[in-house]
């Protein structure tokens, strides 16, 4: 995908690339990148900070793994097979698709993955110093990197299990935020000094206060991660609207990723959210600075109520808005883009 972004091959080839990724919107924003590209230097790169498939299978990150230690560690190849054996069992092409086929594993197999690949990441950390000298840093950095993203992934599936049946440990569901944050970390510590990186993910994944659902601490998003690793040099813009629609995920393990995508209509949008407070404010297209709002005193008389919830989808998440983002970025109406309507 960078080497596109960056120019290589066809402007069909983009169709081939994504036939295969989960449909979230990236068509038009890629083909911006390659456009812009053209006539531009250095250009914007493209990169993924993900757990392998989002979630959906292990096997983009065993294989390179796999085909590392062959050359450097062959005795350990064995146990990045089983992992493999076991991966592919259940492989889908999202966490909608493999989490539930994981759950239908027997428990011994899914001990198996998980103590292969707690084993495997131990030996790689412990036997650092062999493997640079059979092999590139970077070869050795990267298959690292993928492996903890293996490994992530599988403890996901675990905490995504417990979630849905209702006994799963507080903020479980951070394994996947821990891993991305630590992926754009990854990337700007292997750029060149001063490069930004535009980080396009869901609200609730940039936000930088904890994810509450009902009350209950589901999990510690990959946004508060970054802010306490990069302070102010961190900026979250979540994005909103007052009306029109939303793509709705419905799950369905029939279908290619899992789920379905419905063209949902938006409700008039809830008191006390900030969806609202744009509304009441008449602005349209809009954006709020909230590092300003966080300097007012809250308890002053004339202080407007802070908004306690943003919209998830077709419904809302209740957070404080004005201490989970630096701003908010609000349109008077949402569309589907049309590579969602599938």
């Amino acid at each position: 995908m960078d080497a596109w972004a960056k120019g290589e091959g066809t402007d069909e080839d983009l169709a081939v690339h994504l036939a295969q990724a989960i449909p979230i919107g990236l068509t038009e924003p890629l083909r911006w990148v390659r456009r812009h590209n053209h006539n531009t230097s250095p250009p914007v790169r493209f990169a993924g900070i993900d757990i392998p498939a989002a979630g959906g299978s292990l096997l983009p990150a065993l294989a390179p793994v796999a085909d590392y230690l062959r050359r450097v560690d062959p005795e350990s190849v064995p146990a990045v097979e089983t992992a493999t054996r076991i991966a592919a069992s259940f492989a889908g092409g999202s966490a909608a698709v493999a989490a539930p086929a994981w759950a239908r594993l027997p428990t011994t197999e899914q001990d198996t993955l998980t103590a292969t690949l707690a084993r495997l990441l131990v030996r790689f950390r412990a036997l650092e110093p062999l493997y640079a000298t059979r092999g590139d840093r970077y070869d050795y950095d990267l298959a690292l990197h993928r492996l903890e993203g293996a490994c992530h992934a599988d403890y996901t599936f675990r905490a995504m299990a417990g979630l849905f049946a209702g006994n799963g440990l507080t903020a479980d569901t951070s394994a996947r935020d821990a891993y991305m944050a630590r992926s754009v970390l990854w990337h700007l510590g292997r750029l060149a000094p001063g490069t930004r990186i535009v980080l396009a993910a869901h609200n609730a994944h940039i936000q930088t206060t904890p994810i509450s659902f009902d009350g209950h601490l589901t999990g510690l998003p990959m946004g508060r991660q970054l802010r306490r690793a990069l302070g102010d040099d961190y900026f979250a813009l979540g994005l909103t609207s007052i009306a029109g629609h939303t793509a709705d995920m419905h799950r369905d393990e029939t279908a290619p990723f899992g789920f379905t995508l419905v063209d949902t209509a938006l409700e008039p949008p809830e008191p006390g959210s900030v969806e609202a407070a744009f509304a009441d404010a008449g602005l349209g297209l809009g954006i709020a600075d909230l590092r300003t709002a966080r300097t007012e005193t809250p308890n002053h008389p004339d202080a407007p109520d802070r908004p306690d919830r943003i919209r998830l989808q077709g419904t809302y998440v209740r957070t404080p808005v004005i201490d989970a983002f630096d701003a908010v970025l609000t349109t008077p109406a949402s569309t589907v883009t049309t590579d969602l309507r599938t």
